[in-house]
């Protein structure tokens, strides 16, 4: 394709001039891209893209999910010919293969996220909050990545904080604060004022579902985190029904609008493949082991 602006994608230039505002300390999501919408980026996803935009191509960043992706895999599961099976799986879906397409950094965050939950149980298993200081660091910038990675989250660590001692969840919000307000400062203080924050913010334009649905699958969330999940298959498997109903309900709300069907926000519903496919690992390692 020698015109980009031809397709009917926006993702690969709002990427660009928002890396371009935010570095130069403007505010960014008062500007519509070429489609006439605005960016909704939130400051940790910025980040994350900072190394790829300087290096020339805000798309590595698809490279490199696919290679954070496959580590994870590797790392953590034995069985050879289900590792090549799961990687094969993800390089080949068309969710993937679209997302390199557009430059997007959508399914980026959620790769991020599902590895980092594999990472830490593995790690800590026995204790989520042994360095619960640094946890509070990784998790205030993993929460602004998109807003939908709080749902992961909560499921696997809610019920641990809840449980957890008062001096380790103190040192757990301290480091998540620290972190989520140096981030969320970057992209907010160049606005002119409050009421234009109000105006034009990520917050209300990542969270295009309705505000009902969306508490319902919060509140949702939370219950199932602290009564149903016991253990890590149950936090990957709840991971991708519950993202993928969020990113559905969406789409039939697209198609309330009246949406052209061109249009409709089905690639959304790609944030769940990472945890699909992990748990598709988790439960056959389980059934091997047994």
């Amino acid at each position: 394709m020698k015109d980009p602006y031809k397709l009917n994608i926006d993702r690969w230039q709002t990427i660009e001039y928002v890396m371009d505002y935010w570095l130069d300390g403007k505010y960014i999501y008062d500007t519509k891209n070429f489609m006439g919408n605005f960016p909704s980026y939130l400051p940790g996803q910025l980040l994350m893209i900072l190394p790829f935009y300087l290096l020339g191509n805000v798309g590595y960043i698809q490279v490199a999910a696919f290679l954070v992706f496959s580590f994870s895999i590797m790392r953590n599961f034995k069985n050879n010919s289900l590792r090549f099976l799961v990687i094969l799986l993800f390089g080949i879906s068309l969710s993937y293969i679209y997302e390199v397409v557009c430059k997007s950094d959508l399914i980026s965050s959620f790769i991020i996220v599902s590895a980092f939950i594999l990472y830490w149980h593995r790690k800590f298993k026995d204790d989520y909050f042994k360095y619960s200081f640094v946890l509070g660091l990784l998790l205030g910038v993993i929460c602004l990545t998109r807003s939908v990675v709080i749902i992961p989250l909560i499921l696997f660590l809610f019920k641990p904080f809840i449980i957890t001692s008062l001096n380790n969840k103190v040192k757990t919000i301290s480091g998540f604060v620290i972190s989520f307000s140096i981030l969320i400062s970057t992209v907010l203080l160049p606005a002119q004022n409050f009421d234009y924050i109000l105006k034009y913010n990520p917050l209300a334009l990542q969270g295009q579902t309705n505000k009902y649905i969306t508490l319902f699958f919060i509140l949702l969330t939370f219950l199932l985190s602290f009564f149903y999940v016991k253990n890590i298959k149950q936090v990957y498997f709840l991971s991708t029904l519950i993202t993928f109903a969020v990113t559905s309900a969406f789409v039939f709300e697209q198609i309330s609008w009246g949406y052209d069907l061109m249009f409709l926000g089905f690639s959304y519903c790609a944030i769940a493949l990472p945890f699909c496919l992990t748990g598709y690992c988790l439960q056959l390692e389980d059934i091997n082991i047994k």
